[in-house]
């Protein structure tokens, strides 16, 4: 598996195999994610110009088998700024086998040039991907509708 960024014009090639991953990584959890093709790509491509170099792709075999998508560049009204998580899917079929773990710390690891704090919202039934987060260290601080704010403090992660 290697994981890479990708540049403007290879983003655009990908797209429409990033929306499938999305789209598949959310199914049983719709209430939580966009469901058209078009409000994929489009909230795809917010994700990838809020930061270009904080998407980061898991790829095998020229396969995409999930993506993380991390903000240098983000304000929390209660912490300040912060680096942030918007998004990390995986494949359903691949999931349980550390892709997400590898994405989520190379995410954190390109955060952490910046930031001592990160954060990330996770729907508040998705009990699965509350699991995995709370296993990497972060800790529910806030609720906002169907939403559960978690912050990781560095050196307070799993080790």
């Amino acid at each position: 598996m290697t994981i890479l960024t990708l540049p403007p014009d290879r983003f655009k090639q990908q797209r429409r195999r990033l929306v499938e991953v999305y789209r598949r990584a959310y199914q049983g959890l719709e209430e939580y994610a966009y469901s058209r093709p078009s409000d994929i790509k489009g909230y795809l491509n917010w994700l990838y110009r809020a930061d270009p170099e904080g998407f980061l792709v898991a790829e095998e075999g020229g396969q995409v088998l999930g993506f993380v998508a991390s903000c240098r560049n983000w304000w929390d009204r209660d912490l300040g700024p912060l680096g942030e998580i918007h998004e990390l899917v995986v494949i359903p079929e691949r999931q349980g086998e550390g892709i997400g773990s590898t994405l989520l710390e190379w995410a954190l690891g390109f955060l952490a040039r910046q930031h001592d704090v990160f954060g990330l919202w996770v729907g508040e039934g998705n009990e699965r991907a509350k699991a995995f987060y709370m296993g990497h260290g972060f800790k529910p601080v806030g609720k906002m509708g169907k939403w559960i704010r978690m912050i990781l403090k560095k050196g307070q992660g799993r080790s």
